[in-house]
């Protein structure tokens, strides 16, 4: 469903998604592109059920598992996300200066707290956008590789 014009559209909350840090200050996808991606160093085929910018709904298949659907949006990052990145790097590991360089943000929706499948296409999103992923909800700053570590952690995940 497409709002209409005089209907505003309503992002997910930080603390309700995953908020991940684009470099491109354009919000495109590139399907074929992040398939591949995916594949290589995620074993994760992702594909698109709907698009309809600035939304679109992935599915996301891992080898040997089911596969599950998430929405994602993109958005113009606001102060508030850098207010939230500079928070969550208390310990200064540099990826709230790297939020700063993105103009755009893209938030994948969770279904529950402790979402395995959004933060995989979050750290997918993150690996091919190139920003830093902000779990709110902690308040936590991830790269890629924490994201990944994270994943195979606290999901039993292969990649």
């Amino acid at each position: 469903m497409t709002p209409g014009q005089d209907e505003p559209l309503v992002f997910p909350s930080p603390m309700r998604s995953f908020l991940v840090f684009a470099q491109s200050a354009e919000a495109r996808v590139d399907i074929d592109s992040w398939t591949a991606h995916a594949e290589r160093f995620f074993a994760t085929r992702i594909g698109l059920a709907a698009s309809a910018p600035p939304s679109w709904t992935f599915v996301i298949a891992p080898d040997g598992q089911p596969s599950d659907i998430r929405v994602a949006y993109a958005r113009l990052r606001e102060n508030d996300d850098l207010a939230l990145a500079d928070a969550a790097d208390s310990a200064g590991t540099g990826l709230a200066r790297l939020a700063r360089r993105c103009p755009t943000v893209w938030l994948v929706s969770r279904v529950a707290p402790d979402d395995g499948v959004a933060l995989r296409l979050a750290t997918i999103l993150a690996s091919v956008l190139l920003g830093p992923i902000l779990d709110a909800r902690v308040p936590e700053l991830l790269g890629v590789k924490s994201a990944r570590s994270r994943l195979e952690r606290s999901y039993n995940v292969r990649s």
